[in-house]
């Protein structure tokens, strides 16, 4: 590890883990203790939220009192101001805790989390099944379908389906307020969510060995041979994808902020931790609160992720060996096959058609121009405006282009940044012992523990504390979205180079270096050849997640193009802003399909 650590590209490599993930950690920790206290002459002591100021005449800071969720203003004379101290409190992590609304954000979190992952399950698990386990014609293209939500960014999802589920509920139960929000968060994370069964269930239930089952069939029957031969091989993988999607509704700001936004005139939202983040950072200005709200709900999500990853660690999808003879397929009949089509397409209906062709309407008759705000829906001019037609939206819609730009320089370069940085640790964690392969299996684990919306945080707090007016250009930049989008998305792109560079056989390199060939001439003559296709597959799907991805840039960069639609459609949602998620989806769409048609050439060569 110490020879590594003294090369360049490790050094690089270590810089980009510690200024994208290990020091905002440690920058939103120390905040969170850390507080100002103005003391008057009379030894009257305030606690300010945020940071004080003094100017010539006064001390102005902000308060927050036990109990109350909004801030104050509050000014001091300078006459009568006698310090300003830094003391150091575990109070925020206290009024979190004794807070009577913490319990309420555990609830509702916990409700949407628990409800969205079991939706998922009642969806993702018979498509898994239907295929994994039949012979249904098609079955490759379906899917490939199935994994078409999981392309869709969260809000696309939520804005498309939310409204349409939203008029279900109220005429089948009559809810409304808070209840209504949980339910439809519940539903449109059960649509978005359920490929998460099929890419790690479907493998488990194809992966089933044939003989034990076969043995057990024919001792004690179907049953037997079911309990004990199928379920075992197939539960850890469930238990598995639940955990991983009951972490994944828990965490995600979107979905709960558009249901809450779109609930009837006087429907008050339900906050959830994610969101009590969000306010209390960019609403309040108490970074300290907002840092107390997350920690905790960091360590229960890395609880969390850690019994997930234990109980994925042996699913197929991260295994190319095949040790035993699997099960042959299910040959369905005319009914079943007629069955199974109708479930796959029904699903694909409610979780792909349906948000399109909600968002498709907004350019239709009737659509809605404005759902809240101060905006005149009849002084908004609608006419000539045309489903697809991108360029004229991106000419009314001014800064369009610029911020389109931004967004895809920003998700190009964290690809290529965190697939660097993957490539180095993998290739580490392959030719190294047991010390680095741990290292590196902390490093990929520690960013899934940490929610986007919660690193976003860390980020600005860290920079915050950069001092010097040469930070502002890199303030600027697109270089702390790079950071953050590189570090969060770094698990996968370890994952990708991982299994990429097993192939690599060590003793080819080996043998290049005797014969005096260098770093580079290794890695195009050795490496490039076995390992290229995973490596690149690997960065396509990092610069999918990271353009889809808004929690953890919400806080960081408004001026891309996804952050500033999801802004604009809290207030209108008419025919350009349809054009623009439309548009947004087509950037998406084009490298997911590049990195699965790259898989799937890759298995179909080895299979040759």
């Amino acid at each position: 590890m110490g020879r590594w650590l003294r090369s360049t590209p490790g050094r690089l490599a270590w810089v980009v883990v510690l200024a994208g993930l290990v020091l905002p950690i440690g920058a939103m920790l120390l905040r969170s203790v850390r507080f100002y206290e103005v003391v008057e002459t009379d030894g009257t002591v305030h606690r300010a939220v945020g940071e004080v100021i003094e100017t010539d005449e006064v001390v102005r800071f902000d308060l927050q009192l036990p109990g109350e969720t909004e801030k104050r203003s509050w000014e001091v004379d300078l006459r009568d101001h006698a310090e300003t101290r830094t003391v150091w409190s575990f109070d925020h992590y206290r009024r979190v805790f004794t807070d009577d609304r913490t319990l309420g954000l555990l609830q509702n979190s916990a409700w949407i989390a628990f409800g969205g992952a079991l939706a998922a399950l009642l969806l993702g698990l018979p498509v898994a099944w239907v295929l994994a386990r039949t012979r249904l014609r098609g079955r490759t293209l379906l899917a490939a379908l199935c994994l078409g939500p999981a392309v869709l960014p969260p809000f696309f999802m939520a804005l498309g389906g939310a409204r349409p589920m939203q008029g279900l509920l109220i005429d089948l139960f009559g809810v409304g307020g808070g209840t209504l929000q949980i339910l439809n968060s519940i539903l449109v994370f059960g649509c978005a969510l359920f490929p998460l069964y099929v890419l790690l269930v479907g493998p488990a239930l194809a992966a089933v060995p044939a003989g034990p089952w076969e043995s057990a069939r024919l001792l004690r029957g179907a049953r037997s041979a079911f309990r004990h031969v199928t379920l075992p091989a197939v539960l850890p993988s469930i238990v598995g994808a639940y955990v991983l999607t009951f972490v994944l509704a828990l965490t995600d700001f979107a979905i709960p902020d558009v249901t809450g936004f779109m609930l009837p005139a006087g429907g008050a939202p339900a906050h959830v931790f994610a969101t009590e983040v969000f306010l209390q950072w960019k609403q309040h200005s108490n970074a300290g609160r907002a840092v107390a709200t997350g920690a905790p709900f960091m360590v229960i999500t890395a609880v969390l992720l850690v019994v997930a990853l234990l109980l994925l660690r042996r699913s197929p999808i991260f295994s190319s060996a095949r040790s035993h003879r699997r099960r042959e397929p299910l040959r369905l009949g005319a009914r079943g096959s007629l069955l199974g089509y109708v479930f796959v397409i029904a699903v694909l209906l409610v979780t792909l058609v349906l948000p399109m062709t909600s968002i498709a309407t907004w350019a239709g008759e009737g659509a809605e121009s404005v759902s809240g705000g101060t905006v005149d829906p009849s002084a908004v001019d609608t006419s000539g405006v045309a489903l697809f037609d991108f360029e004229a939206t991106l000419d009314r819609t001014t800064g369009s282009r610029e911020e389109r730009d931004r967004w895809l320089l920003t998700a190009v370069l964290a690809a290529l940044l965190s697939m660097f940085v993957a490539v180095l640790f993998a290739r580490r964690a392959t030719r190294g012992g047991r010390v680095a392969r741990a290292s590196v299996i902390a490093v990929g684990a520690l960013p899934l523990a940490v929610p986007g919306l919660v690193l976003s945080v860390g980020t600005l707090l860290l920079w915050q504390a950069i001092p010097g007016t040469w930070i502002r250009p890199i303030e600027d930049s697109v270089l702390r979205s790079v950071l953050i989008l590189a570090v969060k998305f770094l698990p996968y792109a370890l994952l990708a180079a991982w299994l990429a560079l097993r192939a690599v056989h060590r003793g080819h390199e080996e043998a290049a270096a005797m014969l005096g060939a260098g770093p580079l001439t290794r890695a195009w003559r050795i490496l490039r050849p076995a390992a290229g296709t995973g490596i690149v597959a690997g960065g396509l799907v990092v610069f999918v997640l990271a353009l889809r991805e808004l929690d953890a840039v919400t806080l960081i960069d408004p001026r891309i193009l996804p952050m500033r639609l999801y802004d604009k459609i809290h207030f209108n949602r008419m025919a350009d802003e349809a054009n623009l998620l439309f548009l947004c989806q087509a950037y998406l769409l084009g490298p997911a399909l590049l990195a699965a048609l790259i898989v799937g050439l890759r298995r179909w060569l080895r299979r040759a």
